[in-house]
């Protein structure tokens, strides 16, 4: 076997046995050496993989777009982002069913009383499988709420679901669960 056949085999087993998404969502694809890509353009034509090197950044985006439009206390921009009736959110031991619940009974009772609201993700890690993606990811969150003084830092996990969508898909946020806690000295500082 010649050495660029053997190294273009060895690289399409080692794509066909990998994980579905990207081990680092940062990194959708690393370039290759141009002299190995025709040897596997194409059997690389011709596999379908169950995500889209793009559906990392989409899912990405739609988490993130969560948090700052939380930020900015635009509950209509979550309606668009939030998977409606199929939602469930999970903070510490409560839960709300339904993106009508948690915007009624929870987030925007909370924005309204919150002041200086900072709401940032960090560290955010997604992964695609088929029409879902799952994310964990660090969060800061500051404000004043009742005269007091807030700076929490927390985790949380995130489901998301692809949906269609008038001219192709999108990405909504179907279930969350998040806890945090008070910032402490060792915790890391808020970005």
């Amino acid at each position: 076997m010649s050495t660029s056949l053997y190294t273009a085999a060895t690289l399409l087993t080692a794509l066909l046995t990998a994980p579905l998404s990207p081990p680092n969502p940062v990194v959708v694809h690393q370039a290759m050496p141009a002299a190995m890509a025709p040897a596997i353009a194409p059997s690389l034509a011709r596999m379908e993989l169950p995500w889209q090197p793009d559906d990392v950044a989409r899912a990405t985006a739609v988490l993130r777009g969560v948090f700052s439009a939380a930020e900015r206390g635009d509950l209509a921009a979550l309606d668009t982002l939030y998977a409606g009736d199929s939602l469930t959110v999970v903070e510490g031991a409560g839960i709300n069913r339904g993106w009508a619940d948690y915007r009624d009974h929870h987030l925007g009772p909370e924005l309204k009383t919150m002041k200086n609201f900072y709401y940032r993700p960090v560290d955010v890690v997604v992964r695609v499988s088929g029409q879902y993606a799952w994310a964990t990811f660090r969060y800061d969150l500051k404000g004043e709420m009742n005269g007091r003084q807030i700076d929490n830092v927390g985790r949380g996990t995130a489901i998301l679901e692809r949906r269609s969508a008038a001219g192709g898909t999108r990405w909504v946020v179907r279930h969350t669960q998040t806890s945090s806690r008070a910032r402490r000295a060792g915790d890391p500082p808020s970005l």
